[in-house]
C-alpha cells in the first residue's frame, strides 16, 4: 500500500503542482519540523522574507502566549489565524492589500487577528477605543477599512463604524482558537505543509508567495495623540522584519526567553514578534493590575520554562509596582530577599521606552531587584533604534538534573556609569546624528555589520567619565536625527529623519535632554520643560505631566505644568509648588500649576 501512495505522489509531482505533505503517522512531527527548518534556513540565506506566522510552524507544540484566559501554543494560534484568514479573503480577496481594522485588548486574539491579516495579504490596522471614541472615528474614516474584526466587548462601536464606513464585520472570542487535543496529531500538522515547485522546498500550505511580502504593506498605525487630521505610519513587511531582527540581535533572544510586556500594543508588537520569531513565549496582561504583574514577574506557581526572563514596561508601571511592593512586601524580610534574589538571577532584562524615567523610580527599582532599568529610544515608525545590547543570551534549561549543585550565575554587567537618560548607542543597522540649529552636522554614529563608526569633533575628552555628568554641558549636543534601512518610505540608508528631540553624546552614549517643543524662553532663560517634567514625575502621587508655555508680554512665556493624578489621590497645589522649589532652581520652577484627575 505504501508503494502505491509513493507512486501517487510521484505522478502528482510530475504535474509541477504543490503537493500536500500528508502522512500516515509513520513519521514523527519532529521530522517534518526539521525539514521545514532546513527549508526556512535556505530561504533566509537567500534574503527571503519570512513573516513571524510562518516561523510559528517550527514550534508547533511549544507555548507561545499566556493571557488572562489561558495558554496557547504556536500551532493553536497558527490554525486560528489560518481559519480567520480564509474568512477575510472571502470578503476582501486574497492578496488585495486592503486595510482591515481590528479591535482587541492585549491578549492572544490580538496576535491571531494580526497574523490572519498577513496570511490573507491585507494591511492590518489596529484600532483602540481609548483615549476617545471621537479620535477612533477619525482614524477609521481616514483608513476606510473594508472589514472590521473585533471581540464581543467592542461590538457596539464596531457596528456603528461598520454602518458609517459600509464595512463588513467579523466577531470572535477566545473560543475561536481550536483546543490542543483537536490539532495535536502529526497528521493534522503535516496537512498544513506542501512541497513547492521543482526544488521540493517544504513550506506551509495556502500561503501567498514570498515575493508578495517583499513589496507589500503590513500595518497602518495611528498614534494616540493625533487630533483633527490623523496621519498613519505605514510599515511594510520588510520594515517589520528588519525591526524584529534588530531586537533579536540586541537582546540575544532565544527559545528559552519569556517576555512580560506592559505597554500599549502599538509600542510592543515588535518586541512580541521578536520573541515569537525565535520560539520564546509572551505573557500578556489584558488589564493593568500591579498584583498580577508581580505574580507574573516572580513566576508564582509556574514552571521554570514559563518564568519571565525579560520585562518591558512604561516608567509609570515601574512606579506603581514600587508602590505595590512597599505596601505588600516591604515588611516581610524573607519576601524582600526572595524578590531580589529571583530577579537578579532569573531575569535577563528589565527595560523601558517611549517615556521619561524618573531618577527616584530608577534608584528604587535597582534597590528592590538588583536590576538597572535600561532605557531604549524609538518611535512608532522605527521601533527601538538607540539602546544597550545585552551581552548574555538566555540560559539553556538543563535536561537532566545532576546531584552536583549548579554554579551561581555571573554578576550581571551593566553599562559603566549608567544613569537615567542614558540612551546607549545606535542598534545594529542604525545611524544617528546630532544637528545644529542651522542644519549643520555636529556628530554622527553608525552601527553597521562592520562595527561602530563615529565621526565628529569629540576627541578624547568625550571618553573621560565624570561623576556628576550634566548632559546639557556635553561636547556634542543638538537635534537628533535617525537613519536606518528599515525606515518606512526610505530607500536610501543614509536618509535621515528628524525626531524632534534634543540629545547629547558623551562617554560613548547618547543622552536625552529635552523635546525640541519643550524648550521655553522665560525671562531670558531657555528652560528644558522635559527637565521640569522629569522632576515632577518623581513625585509619588503624580502619574503624568504636561508642559505648556503661556505667552507673556513681560517674561516672554510663563511655564505651566498640568499634573495627572489617580482618582483616589489627594494632593494640594501648594505641595506641588513646594516640591518644585525643593528640587529645581528658582528660575526653573513653574509659575502656573494645575491638577487633573485621570478617568
Amino acid at each position: 500500500m505504501l508503494s502505491n501512495v509513493l507512486r501517487g505522489c510521484q505522478r502528482v509531482g510530475c504535474r509541477r503542482m504543490a503537493l500536500r505533505y500528508f502522512c500516515l503517522d509513520l513519521v514523527y512531527k519532529d521530522d517534518y519540523v526539521e525539514k521545514l527548518r532546513n527549508s526556512f534556513y535556505s530561504e533566509e540565506r537567500s534574503n527571503v522574507l519570512l513573516p513571524t506566522y510562518k516561523k510559528a510552524m517550527l514550534f508547533p507544540d511549544d507555548l507561545a502566549v499566556r493571557d488572562n484566559v489561558g495558554e496557547y501554543t504556536y500551532f493553536q494560534l497558527y490554525m486560528a489565524a489560518k481559519r480567520l484568514s480564509i474568512q477575510i479573503s472571502n470578503i476582501c480577496g486574497s492578496g488585495a492589500s486592503l486595510p482591515v481594522g481590528f479591535f482587541c485588548a492585549n491578549n492572544a486574539m490580538w496576535i491571531v487577528m494580526l497574523w490572519s491579516c498577513w496570511m490573507s495579504g491585507q494591511v492590518a490596522v489596529p484600532l483602540r477605543t481609548l483615549p476617545s471614541l471621537e479620535l477612533l472615528r477619525l482614524q477609521a474614516i481616514d483608513c476606510r477599512p473594508s472589514l472590521l474584526i473585533g471581540t464581543p466587548e467592542n461590538e457596539n462601536i464596531m457596528e456603528e463604524l461598520a454602518k458609517t464606513l459600509n464595512a463588513a464585520t467579523i466577531m470572535l472570542s477566545h473560543d475561536f482558537v481550536p483546543p490542543v487535543k483537536d490539532i495535536s496529531s502529526t497528521t493534522i500538522y503535516a496537512q498544513q505543509l506542501v512541497i513547492t515547485g521543482k526544488s521540493g522546498v517544504l513550506m506551509p500550505e495556502a500561503m501567498l508567495p514570498n515575493d508578495f511580502y517583499e513589496n507589500s504593506m503590513a500595518m497602518m498605525l495611528y498614534t494616540s495623540n493625533e487630533t483633527h487630521s490623523p496621519k498613519p505610519v505605514m510599515l511594510s513587511h520588510r520594515n517589520i522584519d528588519a525591526q524584529v531582527r534588530c531586537l533579536i540581535d540586541t537582546w540575544r533572544l532565544g527559545p528559552n526567553d519569556t517576555l512580560l510586556p506592559v505597554l500599549p500594543m502599538l509600542h510592543m508588537h515588535i518586541a512580541i514578534g521578536a520573541v515569537l520569531h525565535v520560539g520564546g513565549n509572551v505573557v500578556l496582561q489584558g488589564c493593568f493590575n500591579t498584583s498580577s504583574i508581580w505574580n507574573s514577574l516572580l513566576g508564582v506557581n509556574l514552571s521554570t520554562k514559563k518564568r519571565c526572563t525579560c520585562f518591558l514596561a512604561m516608567p509609570i508601571v515601574y512606579k506603581q509596582m514600587i508602590a505595590e511592593y512597599q505596601k505588600m512586601f516591604l515588611k516581610d524580610t524573607r519576601m524582600v530577599e526572595y524578590i531580589k534574589k529571583h530577579c537578579s538571577e532569573k531575569m535577563r532584562l528589565m527595560a523601558t521606552g517611549f517615556a521619561m524615567l524618573p531618577d527616584s523610580v530608577f534608584n528604587s527599582w535597582r534597590d528592590i531587584t538588583g536590576h538597572h532599568i535600561l532605557e531604549y529610544y524609538g518611535m512608532l515608525e522605527t521601533g527601538f533604534v538607540l539602546g544597550h545590547a545585552i551581552e548574555e543570551g538566555p540560559k539553556e534549561l538543563p535536561k537532566v538534573v545532576n546531584q552536583i549543585r549548579a554554579p551561581k550565575p555571573q554578576p550581571r554587567s551593566f553599562p559603566p556609569n549608567y544613569k537615567t537618560g542614558m540612551l546607549g548607542t545606535p542598534l545594529l543597522g542604525v545611524s544617528a546624528r546630532l544637528m545644529s540649529p542651522t542644519g549643520k552636522e555636529i556628530f554622527k554614529c553608525q552601527n553597521h555589520v562592520d562595527g561602530p563608526n563615529k565621526t565628529g569633533p569629540l576627541g578624547e575628552a568625550s571618553n573621560i567619565p565624570v561623576a556628576n555628568f550634566d548632559p546639557s554641558k556635553a561636547v556634542a549636543i543638538g537635534h537628533l536625527e535617525i537613519a536606518c534601512k528599515h525606515l518606512p518610505g526610505v530607500d536610501v540608508e543614509e536618509n535621515f529623519i528628524p525626531t524632534g528631540d534634543m540629545c547629547a553624546f558623551y562617554n560613548d552614549n547618547f543622552y536625552f535632554i529635552s523635546k525640541t517643543c519643550d524648550v521655553v524662553s522665560v525671562g531670558g532663560y531657555k528652560l528644558n520643560g522635559s527637565e521640569v517634567k522629569k522632576v515632577l514625575l518623581s513625585h509619588p502621587k503624580i502619574n503624568d505631566v504636561a508642559i505648556l508655555a503661556i505667552p507673556n508680554k513681560v517674561w516672554g512665556h510663563r511655564l505651566c505644568v498640568i499634573c495627572i493624578v489617580s482618582p483616589d489621590v489627594e494632593i494640594e497645589l501648594e505641595s506641588i509648588e513646594t516640591y518644585c522649589q525643593e528640587h529645581l532652581p528658582p528660575y526653573k520652577c513653574p509659575q502656573v500649576v494645575k491638577v487633573v484627575v485621570a478617568k
